[in-house]
């Protein structure tokens, strides 16, 4: 038998979303390795023995239960999926295992994960950084698409038949988020200094101000972002506007930061175009062509590029009329957080 999972605070009546990393089959190094991959995220915990879940905490609630006793090692999906199916039980988005194939592989450290709300139990591989990524976003409206999203691109090329061992899966499995590992500069969240104000994202042109050092600069900047292309006939047809956030709390705010407090205006009655925050940071405020740095906060979230800022109206006016999608974006612009990506990586990022 597996320990039973703590259940949340008797006051907690509503989902708080989030998710479950536990160790299982993995060794010291390889779990310390997945530890500092996952880096500083909001709401994470660990379950006390006899005691309920502490309750979320933080401007947009969530959490992250880590389980890294002796009693999970060698656990398997179906195994956790027991322990998450009593009424009291607090169920995460996602589910995270932490096993043999994470410590056979020191450069991606693969992550089996399911969805507590597949009655399939669909196993997939994400990486650390990714699963992360994705645990900051997880309180967005579209965090099923994200999911689903990733199961597609971490699915096993082959399906665990009966005969099979578990170590035969783990060896035909993709992994989902491997670019985000292999980057020169990888993704990872560490608290801000100061807690950061909520952002309600009204439209899907939200520009964000990291940087303070020069007002001119950012006021030209914030100009050009804010303009259509002269050679569109129709620009009643670009409603979206640019919605820009000028508040000195964001100097030095990461993207990793800013992505994680960004929230959907919840008396939008529609939901339309891409989700995606533009960061202008300290590099967007210099030189003769300034970009700025797009951030997805759907699907592939966490793998940033760099565009020009006179694009920035076009993109969220395209976006938000579904003309064409966030991949498309990428392509014309530069990557920031992921390495250069290889033919196979781009049709990962998005499935096509």
């Amino acid at each position: 038998m597996r320990p039973t999972l703590p259940p949340p605070p008797e006051d907690e009546t509503e989902h708080v979303p989030g998710a479950l990393l536990v160790r299982g089959d993995c060794d010291d190094p390889a779990w310390n390795d997945v530890l500092v991959r996952m880096g500083e995220l909001p709401g994470m915990v660990a379950p006390a023995p006899g005691q309920p879940l502490p309750r979320a905490q933080g401007p947009i609630p969530r959490r992250l239960l880590v389980a890294q006793g002796p009693d999970w090692r060698g656990v398997v999906p179906e195994e956790v999926s027991q322990t998450l199916d009593g009424e009291s039980a607090w169920r995460p988005d996602l589910v995270l295992i932490a096993d043999a194939g994470t410590t056979r592989d020191p450069e991606l450290r693969p992550l089996t994960a399911f969805l507590p709300s597949d009655d399939d139990l669909f196993r997939f591989r994400v990486t650390p950084r990714q699963a992360a990524m994705t645990y900051l976003v997880v309180h967005r409206p579209s965090i099923e698409d994200t999911l689903d999203h990733h199961k597609d691109g971490g699915s096993a090329e082959v399906e665990l038949d009966p005969g099979d061992s578990y170590e035969d899966w783990l060896d035909g499995a993709d992994v989902m988020g491997d670019v985000l590992e292999t980057a020169d500069s990888p993704p990872l969240y560490q608290s801000p200094a100061a807690p950061l104000p909520v952002i309600t994202q009204n439209n899907w042109g939200l520009l964000v101000r990291t940087d303070f050092g020069d007002d001119r600069a950012w006021a030209a900047l914030a100009e050009d972002a804010d303009r259509l292309d002269p050679r569109i006939e129709t620009p009643e047809d670009y409603s979206p506007y640019v919605q820009v956030v000028d508040d000195p709390a964001f100097a030095g705010a990461t993207p990793e930061q800013v992505m994680a407090i960004v929230r959907s205006n919840e008396d939008e009655e529609e939901e339309t175009g891409e989700e995606v925050v533009v960061i202008a940071d300290r590099a967007s405020m210099s030189g003769s062509d300034p970009t700025v740095l797009v951030v997805p906060l759907a699907d592939n979230v966490g793998w940033s590029f760099r565009l020009s800022v006179d694009k920035v109206r076009s993109m969220a006016a395209n976006l938000f009329v579904g003309n064409n999608d966030i991949s498309d974006w990428m392509n014309q612009g530069s990557q920031d957080g992921p390495a250069v990506m290889t033919e196979k990586e781009r049709k990962s990022w998005r499935g096509w």
